[in-house]
């Protein structure tokens, strides 16, 4: 578990880092509430998020004769003990967050590129067995609008949704150690519709964020979920923990054959938040 210990170190660190800078902006003794600071974060437009992403990985795959096998365990790969000790694939994704908001306006870019996953089995029509790995960049844009706010300053409770549309774009990289058994590239970009619902209360800020992309189109579907709880420390430094979700899956001719692809990401997410 060398990885978990490895996060937590990091937010260590990083807490008291800021901590010794930033924390005195809440200590300042004056007429007001300690907690009065978090009215000053909505005129606050940037946002920039650094988190870190621990998921299990689960697939299917068929293209020309071959196809994935099961595991030896029963044929589930979404196993996030194994992703953390390295033992499946990926152990961490490091992911980009930047959002803009302006009025009930909202603005959001995010994406990664990593390893999917690696030493998965695969076989080919003629039943030869070898492994395979999947590389990944998936990135999204997305803008949104304020339809609905409720707000008691007094009680630092705020309840927001945002309606939004975008775009992500998915590339892959699908290949065998030796590239003649398989070494395949496929990328698409494809619309999403979704909706982030934040609230805060007090020092806690709470987001649920959903989308489907592809809509069908060409016969891409994906699914986005995110949830997180964050708790801030000062006007500009918070820290939050949740879970995110990904599906997507392709189903279409590509180069020489159909490609049937779907795949599964979920794991807990922990991360740092800046306020500009």
């Amino acid at each position: 578990m060398n990885y978990v210990k490895s996060i937590f170190i990091f937010c260590a660190l990083l807490f008291v880092i800021t901590d010794t800078d930033l924390y005195a902006q809440d200590s300042i003794v004056n007429k007001n509430s300690r907690l009065d600071f978090l009215h000053e974060i909505d005129q606050r437009k940037w946002m920039i998020k650094i988190p870190l992403w621990v998921p299990g990985f689960a697939g299917t795959f068929a293209y020309g004769g071959i196809t994935n096998l099961p595991t030896e365990e029963g044929g589930n790969d979404f196993n996030i003990i194994d992703r953390l000790e390295g033992e499946l694939g990926v152990s961490f994704y490091l992911i980009g967050d930047i959002e803009f908001r302006h009025k009930k306006w909202f603005f959001g870019v995010d994406g990664f590129h990593t390893n999917l996953a690696s030493n998965l089995k695969f076989q080919n029509i003629d039943k030869v067995e070898f492994d395979v790995g999947i590389d990944g960049t998936i990135l999204r844009g997305f803008l949104g609008y304020r339809v609905f706010e409720r707000w008691n300053k007094d009680t630092y409770f705020k309840a927001q949704i945002y309606p939004y549309v975008g775009v992500r774009y998915i590339d892959l990289d699908i290949y065998s150690e030796n590239r003649d058994f398989l070494s395949l590239r496929p990328s698409w970009f494809e619309p999403i519709i979704g909706m982030e619902v934040p609230i805060q209360y007090k020092r806690w800020f709470f987001s649920t964020q959903m989308d489907v992309g592809g809509l069908g189109i060409n016969n891409h579907w994906s699914w986005n979920v995110n949830v997180i709880a964050t708790y801030r420390f000062t006007r500009l430094f918070a820290l939050g923990a949740g879970w995110n979700f990904l599906n997507f899956n392709y189903d279409q001719d590509f180069e020489f054959s159909n490609l049937n692809l779907g795949i599964q990401l979920a794991g807990p997410v922990l991360g740092v938040e800046f306020h500009f």
